[in-house]
């Protein structure tokens, strides 16, 4: 069957001559930077707004679910935004509203006027990373895109690291400088953006799947709050119950939708085809060890080694220098080494050092933390983009909207899902641990840590999973399918 976006093609004029090509990059990645700094920055800064709103934390707690919760049901609609308007304008129209809602959520007079910014504020983000990327695809010559997409992919591993530790420090100066901060980043780039990103031509006869719209947001909002809230809420609570059925039903709906629509919100048909579907399962896999670590390095450093948040963020910097060389090599030697190799090499690494992770000890040094981090954060460059671009590859270029919203979402939603089941199971350790070596304050340090090796130890697993996915991704000495090609059409539709 034919994969179409609408009832015409969407054509973009050859991307970036050499004299705009790195200007036109550069737009790209402090646009997706913008957008991901926002998605992290209130991880170590959030319960310092209890106190600046004179509230309590679980009002607080909606200035972060809120946000993610925007971004989880916007991100579908990015492949349907990106082919009715075109990905210039949609990118630029993100890349506006998050720098007019960093002013706004700035000037926040009360903890609801934040929530209700963020949440506006989220639903930008959540269009931003999947159209810049899709954009890159449609845009950028295939020889070139491996490197386009390595710098994209620094750039939202960057805001990852770098967000929280800067946001914890302004937080102690002024806390509005969390939100600003980026705004003079925002306005640069979307007034080189708006001279030097290439013009796409937009499908005006697309039309939007409102139902699958609307089931997707449904399975979105039901599995994000039953992930966040798992440890919280435990099994045999209602909300528990409404939102795993409520989250089940709705996907299983939305699927049967897209397959008989003939204009899907997603082509979930692109499973069809085998590379496509390995690299995005192995992205989903990699991107969970990714947050594993972001997320359970920090707060043993605060918890064991009383480090504050500034501190933490300066013993990642080693790490986000490693990450920035190994994801350029990754980009540069990939057409000569091809995925597969770069993809077994960085999963190996990431299995060799978080399974490090779960050796931690009271007394482990913060030099040996940072060279593992360092170490680890070069496997995360060597693997995600080579797979992520083998993936993109796979497919026709008028389908890379779709491709990038469905990666996004599918990223999204299984990192917030594995994140609320390593955080389950780490108080969950916990309780026995403390059980075990008895509930006393001087025993806490060691039982915390104890919880923190279990959850480093079943993400090394996680890990694992992608090993023999790896060897799947044989390189092609084929160009990228070409949908123009009617020699082509036949073997994309038949492998699709």
């Amino acid at each position: 069957m034919r994969l179409s976006v609408g009832r015409t093609s969407i054509q973009s004029k050859p991307l970036f001559a050499k004299a705009s090509f790195w200007p036109a990059l550069a737009t790209l990645f402090f646009g997706s930077f913008v957008g991901m700094y926002h998605v992290v920055s209130l991880n170590v800064s959030l319960p310092g707004f209890i106190g600046i709103f004179n509230t309590d934390l679980g009002k607080v707690q909606w200035i972060i679910t809120g946000f993610s919760l925007a971004c989880g049901i916007i991100a579908p609609a990015s492949g349907y935004a990106e082919s009715r308007f075109g990905g210039k304008k949609v990118f630029l129209f993100c890349l506006l509203g998050i720098t007019v809602t960093s002013l706004l959520c700035a000037l926040s007079w009360n903890v609801y006027a934040l929530i209700g910014f963020r949440v506006l504020q989220g639903l930008f983000c959540g269009l931003i990373q999947p159209v810049s990327l899709a954009f890159i695809y449609r845009t950028v010559p295939a020889e070139k895109q491996p490197i386009a997409v390595s710098i994209w992919s620094f750039s939202t591993i960057l805001g990852t690291a770098l967000a929280p530790s800067v946001s914890g420090w302004l937080q102690g100066y002024n806390w509005h400088l969390i939100f600003l901060v980026t705004v003079p980043i925002g306005i640069l780039a979307f007034a080189i953006g708006i001279r030097i990103l290439p013009a796409s031509t937009a499908d005006k006869e697309t039309k939007l799947d409102k139902a699958g719209l609307a089931l997707a947001a449904t399975a979105s909002l039901s599995l994000l709050l039953l992930f966040g809230n798992l440890y919280a809420w435990g099994w045999q609570s209602a909300a528990f119950w409404v939102c795993l059925i409520l989250g089940a039903a709705s996907t299983i709906l939305f699927v049967i939708h897209q397959l008989r629509s003939d204009a899907p919100l997603l082509q979930l048909r692109l499973f069809r085809n085998q590379t496509f579907t390995i690299s995005l399962v192995i992205s989903l896999i990699l991107s969970i060890a990714l947050y594993s670590g972001i997320y359970f390095v920090p707060l043993y450093l605060a918890e064991i080694h009383s480090l504050s948040s500034f501190h933490i963020g300066l013993l990642f910097l080693p790490g986000a220098v490693c990450l920035t060389c190994a994801t350029f090599f990754s980009g540069r030697y990939y057409n000569k080494l091809g995925p597969s190799i770069l993809a077994i090499a960085g999963c190996i690494i990431l299995i060799v050092t978080t399974y490090l992770f779960s050796r931690l000890q009271i007394t482990t040094s913060l030099l040996a933390i940072m060279i593992i981090i360092a170490v680890r954060n070069t496997g995360t460059g060597l693997a995600l983009t080579p797979v992520t671009n083998a993936g993109m590859m796979a497919i026709q270029k008028e389908l890379s909207g779709h491709a990038s919203a469905l990666i996004n979402w599918l990223r999204q939603i299984f990192s917030s899902m594995a994140l609320g089941l390593f955080t389950s199971l780490f108080y969950a350790r916990l309780a026995v641990h403390q059980v075990q070596l008895g509930e006393t304050d001087a025993k806490y340090p060691e039982a915390y840590t104890l919880s923190i090796n279990d959850a480093f130890l079943f993400s090394a697993f996680c890990i694992i999973a992608a090993l023999p996915l790896a060897f799947l991704l044989r390189r092609k000495k084929t160009a990228r399918p070409d949908s123009h090609s009617s020699a082509h059409k036949k073997t994309a539709n038949a492998e699709i």
